[in-house]
C-alpha cells in the first residue's frame, strides 16, 4: 500500500473539492425530483459557524426524511455520473453500513473499517431520517426495540466492527460476548437487516413529531423534536444555497452542546488519509 504524497493540507483540499461535487450531484437529483434533504452533524456546524466546511474538516453528511431517502436511492443508482457509485445495504455484500454512500471515483483512498480494508472512490455519507411515536413510553420501548434488532445484526457483522474506547461500555461489552461466544453464526444475517430496516420504518417521518438519524454516532442524543430535523431553511455552504433544519441551533446543540465554541487548536486536525492513486 504506497504512502500519500501529498501534505494534509493538499489532501484536505482534494477531499472537500470532491466532496461538494458529490453535494451538487445528491443537490441536483433532489431539486429535479423535489425531494427534502438537510445538511446535519458536523456539516451543519460549517453551514452556520463557517458558511462551509469547518476548516478542517473532510466530510459532508446530508440527511433526507425516509421517504425521500428511499426515493433518492432509487433514483440516484440510475441517474448519477457515470464516474460515481451509490453503495447501500444490499447493494454490495462488502458494504457494512446501513446508511447510503454518494461515492466519487475520481480519487480513491485505502478506507481501513475493523478486519476490512477497500480502495474505495471519496464517499459522502447519507442518511435516512425516520420518526418516532410522539408517547415518551412508546418512543423509549421503540428505540429498544430497534436497538435489540441492530445488536443481533451487529452479532453476525464482528470482523467490520471496530471496538475503541469511544463506544459506551454497553457496546463493547457486547462486542466483546458475542467474540467469545460466536452468538452470530446462529443468526441468519440477512433476516436480522431486513427485521432491522422494517422496524426502523414502523412510524412514518411525515406522520410523527419526534424524529432520529438512527446511524448517527450520537446514541439518543440523536432523538429530537421532528422541527430540529425538518422544516424548511436554507443556509449557506461554500457558496451553494442548501437545505437546513428549522430549528438547526437546538439540534446541534443537543448533538455537541457548545457547537458555537471553536475546539482546542490541537483538535483542529484533519484526518490523515492514504490516496490510493
Amino acid at each position: 500500500m504506497a504512502e500519500s504524497k501529498e501534505s494534509r493540507e493538499e489532501q484536505l483540499k482534494i477531499l472537500q473539492k470532491i466532496e461538494l461535487e458529490n453535494l451538487d450531484v445528491l443537490m441536483d437529483i433532489c431539486k429535479r425530483h423535489n425531494l427534502r434533504y438537510y445538511l446535519i452533524g458536523g456539516s451543519l456546524i460549517g453551514v452556520l459557524r463557517h458558511q462551509g466546511f469547518i476548516p478542517w474538516d473532510d466530510d459532508i453528511d446530508v440527511g433526507l426524511p425516509r421517504a425521500d431517502y428511499n426515493k433518492f436511492v432509487e433514483i440516484a443508482a440510475k441517474e448519477i455520473p457515470e464516474y460515481m457509485d451509490i453503495k447501500t445495504m444490499t447493494s454490495d455484500p462488502n458494504y457494512k453500513c446501513y446508511f447510503t454512500r454518494l461515492i466519487n471515483n475520481k480519487k480513491k483512498i485505502y478506507w481501513d473499517h475493523g478486519q476490512y480494508t477497500a480502495k474505495i472512490g471519496i464517499w459522502m455519507d447519507v442518511f435516512p431520517l425516520d420518526g418516532l411515536p410522539n408517547g415518551a413510553f412508546a418512543r423509549k420501548l421503540h428505540v429498544f426495540n430497534v436497538n435489540v434488532h441492530k445488536a443481533l445484526y451487529k452479532f453476525t457483522q464482528l470482523n467490520y466492527i471496530t471496538t475503541n474506547k469511544e463506544r459506551p461500555f454497553s457496546e463493547r461489552f457486547l462486542i466483546g460476548f458475542a467474540r467469545v461466544t460466536h452468538i452470530g453464526k446462529l443468526i441468519d444475517a440477512d433476516k436480522a437487516l431486513q427485521k432491522l430496516d422494517k422496524t426502523l420504518q414502523k412510524y412514518d417521518y411525515d406522520k410523527q413529531d419526534w424524529a432520529w438519524n438512527f446511524s448517527g454516532c450520537y446514541g439518543k442524543r440523536e432523538i429530537v423534536p421532528k422541527i430540529q430535523l425538518g422544516g424548511a431553511r436554507t443556509g449557506t455552504f461554500e457558496k451553494r444555497t442548501v437545505s437546513i433544519p428549522e430549528n438547526s441551533e437546538d439540534y446541534l446543540t443537543n448533538i455537541y452542546g457548545s457547537w458555537q465554541e471553536l475546539p482546542p487548536v490541537e483538535k483542529r486536525v484533519s484526518h490523515a488519509v492514504n490516496f490510493a492513486d
